[in-house]
């Protein structure tokens, strides 16, 4: 059978992993003259693995065409699904900067678009949408020319062309969600009713197309919107939803974004939060004064001085962040901390109290996805006895039901 990929002609990275679909897909585009680099990852998971990646490299150098692997690590650490894949992205995006490649081409195929489409549908995921056929990443874009065809026809091709291919003996076991899908709904939902697999897929193109168009307009409001403060919120806030979620993807175009980022972007910008930042890979988005910004997180800082704030409260600044120190009639009752003061990085053991009991301060970093390198820019208030106070940006503490107690509270701003 004839299977045809269109793909712009510029050099390509094309990512292999030794399977049916990635070595029909890297022999397509030997056949069709394309200048590319094979990459191959080696998760260390299998015996089979080893062979596996002298084979692709064989078939690699057969060809003259260069070849880059990695082997994943895993000391001390549990290799899940999530785990390995955010691993093997990062390796294409490190060869991507060696090699100032911009185009990746993934061989995922109709039948992982049909997973996919279920997965988003059981785990209630905002957009059932798929798989995009290009999308942003890293400096440039990932290509997916193959999703058009089904799984028996790269086999059919393959046996037809004579290439050669290793099966992962853990794609038959239904351990994980998606190889039940697989194995389990999707020839019940064959039997049930024939043909929909390609009814479901056109679907998600119709969807990804408007889901496009729909960007390029929030892209537009932002482009027009955007002042030297920032993008005002309450612009934002006037979007539906759905356009809201656009945002964060038109800040961050090159980002991973899970459904819990968007989740979090959304949280950001609620009436009720003071302000705060959150961040997205390389990305910090900042919300003060009623402006979003969204800046490049620095590569490396000096750790600002720590310091004492005593009981005439005021304004002070962690290197450029501002904390203001104040008294309400809400707010931390003072009658629950000891002056004086300090304002410093996070240390091993900080808990901060919330509503139900405590929180590690290094655990709340990680959940805003704060990278390991910045963490120590977040300053941390402390009272002299050490209790945590609040993480600036990030949370304050919580003890009790303060509008109820008849006393002023302490209020800190950021």
């Amino acid at each position: 059978m004839a299977v045809e990929v269109k793909l712009p002609s510029v050099p390509l990275l094309v990512a292999v992993s030794g399977g049916c679909d990635s070595m029909v897909l890297a022999h397509l585009l030997y056949e069709a003259g394309h200048d590319i680099i094979i990459v191959h990852v080696h998760h260390g998971l299998r015996a089979e693995s080893d062979a596996e990646a002298q084979s692709i490299q064989a078939w690699s150098q057969a060809r003259q065409l260069d070849f880059r692997m990695t082997r994943l690590e895993w000391t001390d650490e549990t290799a899940t699904q999530e785990k390995c894949r955010s691993r093997r992205y990062a390796f294409f995006q490190e060869v991507m900067r060696e090699t100032g490649r911009d185009q990746l081409v993934l061989a995922h195929h109709r039948d992982d678009q049909l997973e996919t489409l279920l997965i988003q549908l059981l785990r209630g995921e905002a957009h059932i949408d798929g798989i995009p056929v290009v999308r942003p990443f890293a400096h440039g874009q990932i290509h997916r020319p193959l999703l058009t065809y089904t799984k028996q026809q790269l086999y059919d091709y393959a046996a037809e062309h004579q290439v050669a291919w290793h099966e992962d003996a853990t794609n038959a076991e239904t351990k994980y969600l998606r190889n039940q899908i697989r194995h389990q709904v999707m020839p019940a939902l064959a039997a049930l009713r024939p043909g929909y697999e390609a009814a479901t897929v056109r679907a998600a193109m119709l969807r990804h197309e408007q889901k496009q168009e729909h960007l390029a307009y929030v892209a537009a409001l932002v482009k027009d919107w955007t002042t030297e403060q920032g993008l005002p919120l309450k612009n934002v806030l006037q979007l539906p939803s759905d356009f809201r979620r656009l945002v964060l993807r038109v800040l961050v175009p090159d980002a991973e974004l899970t459904p819990n980022d968007y989740n979090r972007f959304l949280t950001l910008l609620r009436v009720d939060m003071p302000s705060g930042e959150v961040y997205y890979g390389n990305w910090r988005i900042q919300r003060t004064y009623g402006y979003l910004t969204c800046v490049p997180c620095p590569v490396r800082h000096s750790v600002p001085e720590p310091f004492e704030v005593g009981e005439r409260l005021g304004t002070y600044y962690y290197g450029e962040q501002m904390v203001t120190f104040s008294r309400a009639t809400t707010g931390i009752p003072f009658s629950a901390i000891r002056f004086p003061l300090t304002v410093r990085p996070p240390l091993p053991g900080d808990r901060i109290q919330l509503a139900v009991g405590t929180k590690k301060v290094s655990r709340i970093l990680m959940d805003a996805k704060v990278p390991r390198t910045l963490r120590t820019q977040i300053p941390v208030v402390v009272d002299a006895t050490g209790q945590v106070l609040a993480v600036i940006g990030h949370r304050i503490a919580i003890f009790g039901s303060f509008e109820l107690l008849a006393e002023s509270g302490l209020m800190i701003e950021w």
